[in-house]
Formats: structure tokens, C-alpha cells, sequence
């Protein structure tokens, strides 16, 4: 369970992906899985494995969980019951968050329709916070363009849960309640508070992700200099991060990050720290 804990923390600290202690760590705790026949610990850690090289390699399918560290399709195959029904979980929570990263709609729609039902916490917080934090993400997102109210609901469902830990001043579920509130109500000054937020508690792939969706928002509204000053900021993150093949995704989507330099102006800054931002809030309605 400890190592399960340490994979998903990983996940949501936002820490390097080319870590010498993230791979290798998954490698000896699937070795340890296989001696002790846990299969579905085993593909805990081979699944994560694989989300990371998905960030790195650039794979052809990116949101598929299908290379040299698992083969979703095929190891699930292999299990029933409650043992499928967890795997299935926590396998599509990855791709929704990868489909999040590399902006692949049918998938979210896909994954949003597996995880329908697992919108409320269970007895792992990381794992709570990891899923809750990508049903949210994108029910809001596709909830709005497709006009389906009970995928509103359903990220509205996650939104609440953020926001009673913000107003009880937990630091973690702090800069995600505030990245959701922008994605369910974008502006430039919501994206700038969920920025600021993940910023000054180092979430650095949260706040890339953050960036990239407020600079598409920009670019919407036609502000074009403002727009690919964010999306130059979300492209060093991604890129401080680890996720190489979403920073070279981004350098297809976007030709002008290849002049791009870390010579930009920051985005939002107002001074205040995260913690003042937080006693603040609290007892807010």
C-alpha cells in the first residue's frame, strides 16, 4: 500500500519524471508485487510506469496505456470481478489525465464515462485527490462544449470536495480547487489565481496545465501576444517537469517555441503568498 502511496503522491507533487528515484523505485516495487502474487499491485506501478514514458517517449497514441511497461487491454483482460473493476479504475483516472495533457477529447469522454461512478473519495487520499481532480478537469471542459449537464454535475461533484478542504486550509487540495474553479469558470484573472497558487506551491506540471488552457482562452479572444506568453510559460513547465513529449507535441502545435527562451514576463504576480491567500480564504462561502 506504501508504494502505492508513493507512485500516486509523485503524480500529484508534480515532481521530475526523470527522476532517478521515480522509475527505478516502480521497477523494485513490481519486482516485490510479483514475489508477493499481487497482481493488481503489480499493475499499479507497471501502469504509472507506463503514463511516464508516455510523457516521455512520444509514443503514436499517447492516451493509451500501451508499450514496454504495460498493455492495459491485455492485463486487464486477465482479471474479474472487484480486482477488474479497481484496476479498470485507477488505469482509466491515468489516461483521463493524460487525454487532459495531450487534449484528446474522445478520450476524456471515454474515461469520464468509466470513472461516473467513482466521483467520491475512497480509503487512499492521493488516489482520492488524483481522480476527483481529472473527473473534475474534464467534466468541466466537456461538459461545456457538448452541452451535457450531468457531466457539469458530476465535476461540480469534485469541485465541492476541493473546496471544503480549502476552506478547512489544506495546502494541497488548495491551488487544485483553484485551477478547477478557473476550468469551470474561464478568465484570464481565474487562470492568474490558479497559477499563482500552483506556482508558490511548486505544482509545476498544475500550473503548466494551467498556463496552456489560459493561453488557448486567449487565443480564442484573439489576444494573440498575451496568449503565447502563456503558452510559452506552460511549455518550459512541461518541460521542467519531464514530459518531453508533451513539450515536443507543443513545439508542432505552436512553431514559435522553437525561438522560445525563458526571457518572458511572469504572468500574474501580486505578491502575496500562498499562505496568507489560504488564511483568507478560509470561513469564505
Amino acid at each position: 500500500g506504501g508504494g502505492i502511496a508513493y507512485a500516486q503522491i509523485w503524480l500529484c507533487a508534480g515532481l521530475p519524471l526523470n527522476s532517478p528515484l521515480l522509475i527505478p523505485k516502480l521497477l523494485l516495487y513490481e519486482e516485490a508485487a510479483i514475489r508477493l502474487q499481487r497482481p493488481t499491485f503489480q499493475i499499479s506501478f507497471s501502469s504509472v510506469r507506463q503514463l511516464v514514458l508516455n510523457l516521455q517517449k512520444s509514443p503514436a497514441n499517447p492516451t493509451e496505456l500501451k508499450g514496454d511497461a504495460f498493455d492495459e487491454e491485455s492485463v486487464l483482460g486477465t482479471l474479474e470481478g472487484n480486482s477488474l473493476r479497481t484496476s479498470r479504475r485507477d488505469t482509466s483516472t491515468l489516461r483521463l489525465f493524460l487525454a487532459l495533457i495531450f487534449w484528446d477529447e474522445e478520450c476524456m469522454i471515454n474515461m469520464l464515462e468509466i470513472l461516473s461512478d467513482f466521483a467520491e473519495p475512497d480509503v487512499s487520499t492521493s488516489r482520492t485527490h488524483f481522480r476527483l481532480f481529472v473527473i473534475g478537469l474534464a467534466g468541466f471542459e466537456m461538459g461545456r462544449k457538448n452541452k451535457d449537464k450531468s457531466l457539469i454535475e458530476l465535476a461540480s461533484t469534485c469541485l465541492d470536495y476541493f473546496k471544503t478542504l480549502t476552506k478547512l486550509g489544506s495546502l494541497s487540495a488548495t491551488p487544485i480547487y483553484h485551477l478547477m474553479k478557473a476550468v469551470s469558470r474561464p478568465s484570464k484573472s481565474n487562470y492568474d489565481e490558479a497559477i499563482s497558487f500552483c506556482h508558490e506551491t511548486r505544482l509545476v506540471h498544475f500550473e503548466a496545465m494551467a498556463c496552456e488552457r489560459c493561453g488557448m482562452l486567449l487565443k480564442q479572444e484573439k489576444r494573440v501576444d498575451a496568449a503565447n506568453e502563456y503558452i510559452i510559460k506552460a511549455y518550459w513547465g512541461y518541460t521542467d517537469w519531464g514530459a518531453t513529449s508533451k513539450a515536443n507535441s507543443m513545439i508542432e502545435t505552436y512553431p514559435f517555441l522553437k525561438e522560445a527562451t525563458r526571457c518572458y514576463q511572469t504572468a500574474q504576480s501580486d505578491g502575496s503568498s500562498t499562505n496568507m491567500r489560504v488564511a483568507n480564504y478560509i470561513g469564505k462561502k
